[in-house]
């Protein structure tokens, strides 16, 4: 015999009910953690698994923010369009009597350690060592515990949490002995100091320089989602939208190793830099910066620059201009078009910046496919192996599904989804 499910007055529910029930029970098993919550597992890890000793850790939680069209403002100072997550990063600290710092991660059986004023600490025990040298606090040890809900794969939007949320805690630390470290920028909407010394820890441990549009979002105070940052000018705006027609998103993750920069982001940065350079020289002498180029000087320096850097110029002139279409069809709430938006960034990504591989493609390729079904669009967040994902709500939970299924057909490699 088979069951059917009764509805509250006994009759059997309608088919086209149960996608609907089907997606808000995935919805509500990715319940987003409270910050105070993230903040009691950093405090509870750290006196778990490295004791406890005199004296009180400072705790400090920062959100993260998943690029739309942000990533292009490594390589110059252009404008990032980012979507600030529920999900972040907590850090704990505390000042220890040893000779080394300890760190633990939530979910990594083992504890990295080293010493915080060695200059060159390997892999991401090398983020914290330059963390704690740029803040000024070399000269001590820490304990050091991150409880992070931010997928790893984000790449920057992980590394800039992390790096706001130790200096926030590292600060309170300071502020325990001394003075804050800028006593009047705490109430702002972002405190400058600490701004300035995470793009430079970060920046330093990349190996170029770090868009501090990512810093920027972790920083601020805004409660609206999308946010539009001048990483020029460095100041932010938030992007208003109507909150009952905005749609779903997810993000999708492969290869979730995202905790060390690759090289190839520097090869990107000296692939700008050599764009710059040779714009200048030969047509565009008081060029600045790319972001300077407007629709009728970008035809002209296309066949300025040399042949094989002009769909990389193409990729980030086009990428730092269409976030402003981006703002307009978020104020509009037209969520298609900014979907049809982030398949231009992708398609450009995988032509002409050289980010993508068989995964991203796939992807994209299975969301086309979707667009009847309410799903608008997918772009690659990070440079590594992320996903982001806008469609209507109630779209998402089986399109994830789908993604899944149809990526166990070509990887071993896991597949993991967020809704977000």
């Amino acid at each position: 015999m088979t069951m059917r499910r009764l509805g509250t007055e006994g009759r059997p529910t309608p088919a086209f009910v149960r996608p609907f029930l089907y997606a808000l029970n995935r919805m509500q098993a990715n319940e987003v953690l409270r910050p105070s919550q993230y903040i009691d597992r950093a405090r509870s890890i750290l006196t778990d698994r490295l004791g406890a000793v005199s004296g009180m850790p400072q705790t400090a939680f920062c959100h993260g923010a998943a690029g739309i069209i942000a990533d292009h403002t490594h390589y110059f100072d252009g404008f990032a369009l980012l979507l600030r997550l529920s999900q972040g990063v907590a850090v704990s600290v505390r000042e220890n009597a040893g000779s080394t710092t300890r760190v633990v991660i939530e979910g990594m059986p083992e504890a990295l350690q080293f010493s915080a004023d060695h200059p060159d600490v390997q892999g991401f025990g090398g983020l914290i060592s330059r963390v704690i040298q740029a803040h000024g606090s070399q000269k001590r040890q820490f304990d050091i515990s991150i409880v992070g809900g931010i997928p790893t794969g984000l790449g920057a939007a992980f590394h800039a949490a992390v790096t706001t949320s130790l200096l926030l805690g590292l600060d309170a630390l300071r502020h325990d002995r001394e003075q804050p470290l800028s006593p009047s920028s705490q109430s702002e909407d972002v405190n400058t100091d600490l701004r300035d010394i995470a793009v430079e820890a970060l920046s330093s441990w990349y190996g170029h320089p770090f868009s501090p549009a990512f810093v920027i979002a972790s920083l601020t105070h805004a409660d609206d989602p999308f946010l539009l940052v001048d990483t020029g000018r460095q100041t932010f705006l938030s992007v208003l939208s109507d909150a009952a027609s905005r749609p779903g998103w997810a993000i999708i993750e492969i290869s979730p190793d995202g905790q060390e920069p690759t090289s190839a982001s520097s090869k990107r940065f000296k692939l700008a830099s050599d764009i710059t350079r040779e714009l200048q020289e030969k047509e565009f002498a008081h060029l600045a910066s790319l972001r300077e180029l407007e629709h009728r000087d970008l035809e002209r320096a296309s066949q300025v620059v040399a042949r094989r850097h002009r769909s990389a110029l193409r990729h980030l002139v086009s990428e730092n201009r269409n976030v402003h279409k981006g703002v307009v069809a978020i104020r509009k709430g037209d969520w298609q078009f900014l979907g049809a938006l982030m398949m231009i960034s992708q398609a450009s990504k995988s032509s002409d910046w050289d980010t993508t591989g068989r995964f991203h493609q796939q992807v994209t390729e299975s969301a086309e496919s979707a667009s009847l079904d309410g799903i608008f669009g997918v772009v690659q967040s990070g440079e590594g192996g992320c996903m982001l994902v806008a469609g209507q709500p109630f779209s998402l939970p089986a399109f994830l599904d789908a993604i899944k299924e149809t990526m166990a057909e070509h990887t071993s490699e896991p597949v993991e989804s967020f809704i977000i």
